[in-house]
């Protein structure tokens, strides 16, 4: 019982300074999509929190749940918010990965970024081949 309160408490205490970090690096954010999605994510993590400090009050008090109790709903209720916030939070992903994402641009750059690789060590080598040809002419 007491192992599993302070577990319980730990993990509560972690939850409360990641909202806190969260809310820290927010802040410090301008207007627009990143933001906007720190602001979904903190409302997953918040009902998250919520639902461990409700689990630990019941663990602390030793409160048990019947399916059919009342007690059971809030448990139930934070989740399902959660993985509601969660669904958003994704969405709001998918967004900034459509607006910031360079996949096929990333690919045109690589493929530009080889060919002009290749194309300096041709000439790297002609160099090299035109310097063994001036010297050996010279001897």
């Amino acid at each position: 019982m007491v192992l599993v309160a302070l577990i319980s408490v730990t993990t509560v205490v972690f939850g409360i300074a990641s909202l806190l970090l969260i809310s820290r690096a927010r802040n410090r954010l301008t207007d627009g999509s990143i933001r906007k999605y720190m602001d979904n994510f903190a409302i997953c993590l918040a009902f998250i929190v919520i639902f461990s400090v409700w689990q630990t009050a019941r663990s602390i008090f030793d409160i048990s749940i019947d399916i059919e109790g009342f007690a059971t709903y809030p448990e139930y209720i934070f989740i399902v918010f959660a993985y509601v916030a969660f669904i958003f939070a994704s969405f709001r992903v998918l967004k900034i990965s459509e607006e910031f994402g360079f996949k096929d641009d990333g690919r045109k750059i690589q493929q530009l970024v080889s060919e002009k690789s290749s194309k300096a060590g041709l000439q790297s080598m002609k160099a090299g081949k035109s310097r063994k040809a001036k010297i050996l002419s010279r001897k």
